[in-house]
């Protein structure tokens, strides 16, 4: 029976157990704008992470709606049973009115005087949505819970940890009361096909990244989708309505963990998922008419019982965390609906804000049959374990480390290459190779997780005959007709070993060709076949003589015309038996990409303190480094040396060291550990045997900082000898999808291995440069309008190019997108690259692009040549001008005339800059560029705003700027655009305004977006709020700790010492005055005068006056002050004049210069009251109304104070405005009208 609330035409009606509790209500007009409201602050408090209180807040107010004037809701909670679910029922197509109601976020209510009804333990609140009436559900089976997981990560996207999520529910449920259907293609449709060969499972769940407005075509409406994969590996948008139509069998329930899954698609605001998080980047297209529905109801709406989803973006590990609480209470058999509130539950109590920040997000929608338990028997589907590959591996390998389920990671591309040949039918199995401890074995025991229905066998150790008739006897004992069939050969092949070939056939042909009545296909693993091998100089390895006619028979036995039996073979080399070796297809292991080390790091966090963590925090990520992505390297280093509360500090870090050592061609470590482990791996034995062209030939490959395909590699090896082919079996040369064209091959140096070779020299990188710059060239994609989507390869090619000295087309071609790359990082490697690749065109006499002149102009700016900078800004303008240049377009035109507009700005040449901005406005208005010309209006804005003229900035910013942008769905810019209204905010008092908008506004979009350089200028707009607030230890703090080394590590001159001088700011307040002027000085001036930035060497020169002047040095501190005087006076800088009368009359002040120092203070008290700057006012007001009455002039005295009181009570500043009260007090009173 129902409980909650309940939705038809008329209105809703509240049930307690299918009760209704009186009255019932209608749906209004005003209900469905008190809950649209809701919706909406809920939203910006997902996206601004607010805190309990906000939460809270908003739970209330939907409670007392719920409640209304007649207590409905208290009367429900006192009458219903727990656990308590709290279903919102609607009708199958809800009005829009209805889905206000369906979609508030009832997750949240909070009782009026406390908490979370989620919180309550003893409660146990839930919440489901229901569209149409409940009906009779289907009757559940014998079998115990049945799950098919499916996770996509398509090329290019941010990779997410499904292995965890995998593992977490494997050990929630437990293997041996759960029966998982892994799909590893990532691929629909695959996905429906195994399905379907099951006879469908009750759960299917999908770990992706999703959209809640994907785009089939610009000028279609956005519709929620999941980014799934295809067979190549790419993107594959897959909407509701295609996913159900792949299903022939509908599960009970399907829980879409991505991002964005259960937000309607006309939802607006929402910001785009950030890295370690499920979801893409995008935005509405303007004047789109969306449509209802999220992904969950749409699944829901074509038939799926029950879908779970996510209302926002959720994190990786939140996700994680909730699936594994709910599979757990799903295997116990609880209801679904209680299930979930449960998984809720485990984040909001968790103790990691990261983890509880998204308790709220999951949302439970129902069809008519959907809820209820999923669970009913304990029979099993199939009489395999889950992980039974890794049971197998470790019974028969227990000297050699196998991975765990949860510490497997990063070996997605690899399997999926597995299962894709074993599947196919074309060849008898798989050749696993590469490196030691790539994790060979641990792969092949992840293949044989992935075959339930297969006997399988593994070899290793022995390679006779018999062993291997043992291993495959081992394997079909539960075939009677394969037993029976070995029992009676047996001594046959005893007698003769060469009798195993036709055993095997007559056995794979037979009992084990097919799945069938009490039999199944073989998989035989044979592993550590370099056990075998003998090393050939003149080619491949050959296996040795005692052991090849096995292996041949072996392989010519598995025939995958005849059988549905395969092989997997493992080895660290490639071999060759006659031809034979073909029959397998190649699947070589590459080491571990960044993201996968993070995640077994992370796993391996996961059995450390965090105590011990956060002390040797320095020295993991050395040893992280040190691995090069070899997963058993980095278990022992990081796991079993660094983290081991067994192991001294000491030997940890001489480990690290010595591996340090080692790959800069050192001796090998002491720590007895890592000699063993690299003693094993011999990769100076393997470098031996390899020779000295193919020496040579490695060494020549170290000149690419990324894989580049055979072919160029090719070009190199017809130069310096050796060949591609013996590096890779050797496992020197590691294979990768070229990232160009992902399916051709690329080649790179083992990382580990390129540690050993002696670096090129200077005039060997030029030569091989020049061989390899235009093949590489040519096979990525030669010259293209613009810059490649993947700008690495850009900066590549720029590299190769400027090392030869040749091939201007390469840098016309690529230079710009090299510098755009590098300026992700540090601005100044950006500068440096730009420099040389102008220099080259220039000596070649080459067109420079336009767009090259502006972003290196650009860089030179951020690094602190400004003397460069504007150099190439009007080089660049030079070249847009005239009917004749070959870039005369006026949006090409427009965008260097904006961006040395706000060089300008930066230099203090307003005037100048202010012409520039309303002519490149007036351009790109004409040419269509609305968003470029809104910008432009926002860097007039800005010169406004530096002249004092606040209330046009504030209308331009308002209402110009933002709602462009808002129109457009620039998430970043709205944010910027709101940073600036800040700053008009913050300059007037509205402290409290401000720091909301930074706080709720800003920040939440530069993180989510991942933009670490005005993150950090925002936490530095907070400590600026906390500085006038008298904050001086928070501000300081976060000035130094999370503001200066973002801007150190991209290089950014400028904010670097602009934050400095922030810092001095503190220090002189708090009466450091050394370090301030060391600062001031040393620090900040030189930079400013650097770039030729007259306004902040201005602004210093005032900062270093006031030291003087508190050093009682008033000469120097006058002359510096009438200085910037000058200077602000030529730039019509009112604030800033402000600033200097106001140092000038201190120091007149100190020399009884009264009449020059109420000069000084009226002209900046004027100036303050008109810029509306209460902080200034109340300052400067204070000693202004002490001058008047000390000079008699009590009612103009009186006027300033009671000014200057308003100000400070504004600004809250409680000692100024007692100082100021005090002051108005002692003045004569007014004398009484007459």
């Amino acid at each position: 029976m129902t409980t909650g609330l309940v939705l038809d035409d008329s209105g809703f009606e509240i049930l307690v157990a299918g009760e209704r509790i009186e009255p019932r209500r209608p749906l209004t007009a005003e209900d469905a704008t008190l809950l649209g409201d809701l919706g909406s602050r809920y939203a910006q408090a997902v996206q601004a992470g607010a805190d309990d209180d906000v939460l809270t807040g908003l739970g209330r107010a939907l409670y007392g709606w719920l409640d209304g004037e007649q207590g409905q809701l208290t009367d429900l909670l006192r009458r219903a049973s727990t656990p308590l679910t709290f279903e919102v029922q609607g009708p199958r197509t809800p009005s829009d009115r209805q889905w206000t109601v369906l979609r508030a976020p009832f997750e949240l209510l909070a009782r009026p005087d406390g908490g979370f009804l989620a919180a309550d333990t003893l409660l146990r609140f839930g919440v489901v949505r229901r569209l149409g009436a409940p009906g009779v559900r289907p009757a559940l089976d014998a079998y115990r819970l049945g799950l098919g997981f499916m996770a996509a990560a398509p090329r290019g996207q941010h990779e997410l940890d499904f292995e965890a999520e995998e593992a977490a529910i494997l050990r929630a449920v437990g293997e041996a009361r759960l029966d998982l259907m892994v799909e590893d293609t990532g691929d629909p449709a695959q996905l429906a096909h195994r399905l379907a060969d099951l006879g469908g499972l009750p759960v299917l769940h999908l770990s992706c990244h999703g959209l809640n407005t994907w785009r089939p075509r610009p000028d279609r409406p956005g519709v929620p989708a999941l980014m799934l994969e295809d067979e190549l590996g790419d993107v594959r948008p897959t909407t509701a309505t295609e996913l159900v139509g792949l299903l022939t069998t509908m599960p009970r329930l399907v829980f879409v963990s991505a991002c964005l899954t259960a937000t309607a698609a006309d939802a607006t605001g929402q910001l785009p998922p950030g890295p370690g998080r499920r979801g893409e980047s995008d935005t509405p297209a303007a004047g789109t008419e969306l449509v209802a529905h999220s992904l969950a109801t749409a699944l829901v709406s074509a038939g799926v019982p029950a879908v779970l989803g996510w209302d926002g973006s959720v994190g990786d590990r939140s996700a994680t965390v909730f699936a594994e609480t709910l599979y757990g209470r799903l295997g116990d058999r609880a209801d679904l609906a209680v299930a979930v509130a449960d998984a809720r539950r485990a984040l909001l109590e968790s103790t990691k804000p990261l983890l509880r920040a998204d308790w709220h997000l999951a949302r439970l929608w129902l069809g008519p049959t959907g809820g209820g338990p999923l669970v009913a028997g304990t029979r099993r589907r199939s009489l395999v374990s889950p992980v039974r590959g890794t049971k197998k591996f470790l019974d028969r390998k227990q000297h050699v480390p196998v991975a765990r389920a949860d510490m497997f990671v990063g070996r997605r591309p690899e399997l999926q290459q597995s299962l894709r040949a074993l599947r196919s039918g074309d060849r008898a199995g798989v050749l696993l190779h590469g490196q030691g401890r790539l994790g060979k074995s641990s792969l092949a025991a992840r293949i044989v997780d992935r075959f339930p229905d297969r006997a399988v066998g593994v070899v290793f150790g022995d390679y006779g005959a018999l062993a291997v008739l043992d291993a495959v006897a081992d394997a079909v004992r539960a075939n009677p007709q394969a037993r029976d069939l070995i029992a009676r050969r047996l001594p046959e092949v005893r007698a003769r070993p060469e009798a195993l070939e036709t055993v095997l056939i007559d056995l794979l042909t037979g009992p084990c060709a097919q799945t069938g009545e009490g039999q199944s296909p073989l998989l035989l693993i044979i592993d550590d076949l370099e056990q075998i091998l003998h090393p050939d100089p003149a080619g491949p390895h050959r296996v040795v003589a005692e052991s090849a006619p096995v292996l041949a028979a072996v392989l010519r036995a598995f025939d995958p015309a005849e059988t549905d039996s395969r092989l997997v073979l493992t080895s660290r080399f490639l071999f060759t038996l006659g031809g034979l070796e073909s029959r397998l297809a190649p699947v070589q292991l590459r080491p571990l990409s960044e993201v996968a080390q993070g995640k077994l790091h992370w796993r391996q966090q996961a059995l450390v303190p965090p105590d011990r963590q956060a002390e040797r925090a320095t020295l993991a990520r050395r040893a992280i480094r040190v691995s090069r992505g070899n997963p058993g390297l980095q278990d022992l280093v990081v796991l079993r040396l660094v983290y081991s509360g067994q192991v001294p500090p000491e030997r940890s870090e001489a480990a690290v060291a010595g591996m340090e050592e080692y790959l800069r061609q050192g001796d090998l470590p002491p720590d007895a550990d890592v000699r063993a482990f690299l003693e094993n791996l011999a990769l100076d034995e393997l470098l031996a045997q390899a020779g000295p062209p193919h020496v040579a030939l490695l060494r020549a490959v170290t000149l690419f900082d990324l894989p580049v395909p055979v072919p160029v590699v090719d070009t190199l090896a017809a130069e310096v000898g050796g060949s591609t082919d013996r590096l890779r079996g050797l496992g020197l040369l590691d294979t990768f999808p070229d990232r160009y064209d992902p399916q051709r091959q690329a080649v790179a140096v083992n990382a580990l291995a390129a540690g050993r070779l002696t670096p090129l020299a200077d005039e060997e990188r030029t030569k091989l440069a020049a061989l390899a710059v235009e093949p590489l060239f040519t096979a990525w994609g030669g010259p293209t309008p613009s810059p490649r989507q993947d700008l690495a390869l850009d900066l590549q090619l720029t590299r190769l190019a400027l090392t030869a000295g040749t091939s201007p087309a390469v840098v016309v071609a690529c230079g710009t997108g090299a510098v755009v790359e590098l300026h992700g990082g540090h601005a100044d490697n950006a500068f440096r690259l730009g420099k040389e690749a102008i220099a080259l065109l220039d000596r070649h006499r080459a067109a420079i692009p336009t767009y090259l002149l502006r972003k290196v102009a650009g860089a030179a700016a951020i690094s602190g040549d400004g003397d460069t900078a504007a150099e190439l800004f009007d080089r660049a303008l030079r070249q847009t001008q005239g009917n004749n240049q070959p870039e005369s377009h006026p949006l090409e035109q427009a965008r260097v005339i904006a961006e040395q507009a706000t060089f300008l700005i930066n230099r203090g040449e307003l005037d100048r800059a202010e012409q520039l901005l309303r002519h490149a406005q007036r351009l790109f208005s004409e040419a269509g560029s609305e968003q470029e010309a809104a910008v432009c209006h926002g860097k007039i804005a800005l010169l406004l705003y530096r002249r004092g003229h606040f209330d046009e900035a504030l209308h331009i910013r308002r209402n110009i700027e933002l709602p462009v942008y808002q129109r457009l769905g620039e998430a970043r810019e709205t944010a910027i655009c709101y940073s600036s209204i800040a700053d008009i905010l913050q300059e007037r008092g509205n402290y409290d305004e401000a720091l909301h908008i930074r706080r709720n506004i800003e920040l939440p979009v530069y993180q989510r977006l991942g933009e670490a350089r005005e993150t950090a200028m925002c936490h530095g707009d907070i400590a600026e709020i906390l500085y006038r607030r008298g904050h001086f230890d928070e501000a300081l703090h976060i000035r130094r700790n999370i503001e200066l080394p973002v801007y150190q590590r991209l290089g950014e001159a400028r904010e670097t010492a602009i934050c400095q001088g922030n810092i001095a700011d503190i220090l002189q307040t708090l009466g450091d005055y050394d370090e301030a002027l060391h600062i001031r000085r040393d620090i900040e001036l030189p930079v400013y005068q650097r770039l030729g930035d007259a306004r902040m060497t201005a602004v210093t020169h005032g900062k270093i006056a006031d030291i003087l002047h508190q050093r009682g040095d008033y000469d120097g501190a006058r002359k510096l002050h009438l200085k910037r005087l000058e200077i602000h006076e030529h730039q019509g800088d009112i604030d800033a004049i402000a600033s200097a009368r106001w140092g000038l009359a201190q120091i007149d002040l100190a020399r009884q210069n009264y009449r020059s120092a109420e000069e000084h203070l009226a002209e900046s008290f004027r100036i303050l009251c008109h810029l509306q700057r209460p902080d200034g006012t109340a300052v400067v007001g204070l000693r202004f109304g002490q001058l008047l009455a000390a000079s008699g002039k009590q009612e103009e005295a009186r006027q300033v104070f009671e000014t200057s009181l308003l100000a400070a009570k504004k600004i809250s500043a409680t000692g100024l405005y007692k100082r100021i009260s005090e002051a108005l007090t002692i003045l004569s009173p007014k004398s009484d009208p007459r």
